[in-house]
């Protein structure tokens, strides 16, 4: 549902070949070289996996390669890979967080599990591919989307496209108690494209967001008592103190994010973000 959007995605992909080639032995020699295949941005990725679809058996040995990748702790492993990337909340769903912790002293606590966009068993090829490693939820990794395929045709890859342009919460008003219940009301994720509609599907994402209705119950309520006038008025009153501008006034009211490069540092922003504007809060 949102992007992973760094400036230095081109860079952390080079690290990452760096870091991984010589763990990865004699690569069969073939149309793409290793690095290619590590650091192939998303449209790069569907051409080669594509070419190495009749190639599971030469490149199995990649799955564990990766599996040593994510278990066995050494100077470069996925730990540093979830830290570089910085990751908070699971890009598919943008509900549950994904922090990576390591402590001073270096101990590595927890972090994202990462996803293979195209599945491992059936690309072994691009099983430590930069650009195919998603950092997820369990939820959105292992329960949901499991061994589905997905492709660049079917789905929206988070390093390539922006769920927030193609899909939105909408409300539907049920009747009058939407005011004070959120029985009064249904929520509708809605979009015109194809893969959005694909990844909503396959990430089961309007029954996950019916258990959030209380978010969107407190933005109704909201919007009823912070009208026009009362913002201007913060706004005169705290402005340069509590909050720098009326966005940050807005995220203060709101409790999520509301700029498009922002909504995947906080979780739910999207839904928050996308029912404040139909409501006219932000």
């Amino acid at each position: 549902m949102t992007v992973i959007n760094s400036i230095h995605l081109e860079r952390f992909a080079h690290e990452h070949f760096e870091g991984i080639k010589d763990k990865l032995g004699d690569f069969p020699a073939g149309k793409y070289s290793l690095q290619e295949v590590i650091t192939a941005k998303p449209d790069k990725l569907h051409e080669i996996a594509i070419w190495a679809k009749d190639k599971t058996n030469e490149y199995k040995f990649m799955i564990g390669k990766y599996k040593n990748f994510t278990t066995k702790k050494t100077e470069y492993d996925a730990y540093d890979l979830a830290r570089k990337l910085n990751v908070n909340v699971c890009p598919y769903c943008n509900i549950n967080p994904t922090y990576t912790v390591i402590t001073e002293n270096g101990k590595k606590i927890t972090r994202p599990e990462f996803d293979h966009f195209y599945d491992k068993d059936t690309y072994p090829i691009l099983a430590l591919s930069f650009y195919n490693l998603i950092p997820s939820c369990h939820t959105c990794n292992a329960t949901l989307k499991g061994q589905e395929s997905f492709s660049n045709l079917t789905h929206i890859n988070p390093y390539s496209e922006s769920f927030d342009k193609v899909a939105k919460f909408h409300l539907k008003i049920g009747d009058s108690s939407f005011y004070y219940s959120s029985g009064g009301f249904e929520l509708k994720l809605k979009s015109e494209d194809k893969k959005a509609k694909n990844n909503i599907k396959s990430f089961e994402l309007e029954s996950l967001y019916e258990n959030h209705k209380e978010i969107v119950l407190e933005l109704i309520q909201k919007e009823a008592i912070y009208n026009e006038s009362y913002l201007d008025e913060l706004l005169t009153q705290y402005e340069g103190t509590l909050f720098k501008n009326k966005e940050d006034l807005q995220r203060l009211i709101s409790g999520g994010y509301v700029s498009e490069d922002e909504i995947n540092k906080r979780p739910l922003s999207k839904l928050i973000k996308d029912i404040s504007q139909e409501l006219g809060l932000i």
